[in-house]
């Protein structure tokens, strides 16, 4: 990902013909909010399964994951 750009290279932006603009720019603004930190910087002797939980994005009313 550039780190000068917002845009995810993994998320399609190409619009659906079918899709209300407002419905889409809603879903992407929730996908970058969301996203998952990546865990490119850590400590040599940290597990990268503890890193990986640690850095993982949860949403307010996710209940279920903690």
């Amino acid at each position: 990902m550039d780190p000068d750009s917002d845009i995810d290279p993994d998320i399609d932006t190409e619009l659906d013909l079918e899709a209300p603009e407002a419905d889409v720019i809603e879903q992407h603004t929730d996908l970058l909010r969301y996203r998952d930190v990546p865990i490119t910087e850590r400590p040599i002797e940290a597990d990268p399964a503890d890193a990986a939980d640690q850095r993982r994005v949860v949403k307010l009313d996710e209940d279920d994951y903690r």
